[in-house]
């Protein structure tokens, strides 16, 4: 049995990351529909990730939630952060479950834990059986307690780096907001089609953070991600459009879409 597809809607797509906890209705409703048709065309096993956008950026910037525990107020941003990300996550869910999709709800934060901001444990049982039972698992970027500086923040990237190891990846499928990696970003002239080890020490100096309120590294970290991913699977990281209508479910099927892919 091949893997299943891996795929990560941004934060940047499915929420306004300039006003706070604000979700865009109009994008998750349409891609939750490219979901479900890509799927009954298809059938293929599906996890679907997502960042956190404007909900718990703004709770991780206050706190510091990234950088660790440095005072009882941390404690206060821990828990602020992850009832952030877990109500966008519900609002996703819902609309993948209005579908028809039986979406079930990963909370990383009870699953898995990081050292220095790695992931170094997890219990993935929960997501390989959703997989065996048809069900689409749905991890989002969260907080999670830390073995030496007390929480970190973890990216959706990480996350599903991390589960692929266990659960491997036919296609992966990263729907950001933009058509791909810009080598000239913000001017957006020369889209960059192709990102490989051998070429990203050049690339990498292109290449800079969001221009929102981003406490998992902005575009650098995300490259790197999905460089670990296409290393872990052996799988190719198609970045795509997913403003477009249309392309994230081409994407997800397969099919040559306008994008960046990260390859090893």
């Amino acid at each position: 049995m091949t893997g299943p597809v891996l795929l990560k809607l941004g934060g940047s797509l499915i929420t306004n990351k300039g006003k706070a906890e604000t979700p865009n209705h109009a994008a998750i409703s349409r891609l939750v529909k490219e979901i479900h048709e890509a799927r009954k065309a298809d059938g293929f096993m599906l996890i679907v990730g997502h960042g956190g956008g404007s909900f718990p950026h703004q709770a991780a910037h206050k706190f510091q939630t990234q950088k660790g525990v440095h005072g009882k107020e941390s404690y206060r941003g821990i828990a602020l952060v992850q009832d952030a990300a877990a109500r966008l996550n519900r609002i996703i869910v819902k609309e993948l479950l209005a579908t028809g999709e039986n979406a079930i709800s990963i909370q990383p934060s009870a699953c898995m834990v990081t050292e220095g901001g790695l992931i170094t444990g997890g219990y993935l049982k929960p997501i390989e059986r959703a997989l065996d039972f048809d069900m689409v698992p749905v991890p989002y970027g969260d907080v999670a307690f830390d073995l030496k500086q007390g929480c970190s923040i973890i990216s959706t990237e990480r996350i599903l780096s991390f589960a692929a190891r266990k659960v491997g990846a036919s296609r992966i499928v990263i729907a950001a907001n933009e058509d791909g990696v810009w080598e000239d970003f913000p001017k957006r002239k020369k889209l960059i089609r192709e990102i490989t080890p051998r070429n990203f020490a050049e690339i990498k100096r292109h290449l800079k953070g969001s221009s929102a309120v981003d406490v998992t590294g902005g575009m650098l970290h995300k490259v790197e991600r999905m460089l670990d991913l296409a290393k872990e699977t052996g799988a190719d990281v198609v970045i795509v459009n997913g403003s477009v209508p249309g392309r994230v479910k081409d994407a997800l099927l397969g099919k040559k879409v306008l994008g960046t892919v990260v390859k090893c």
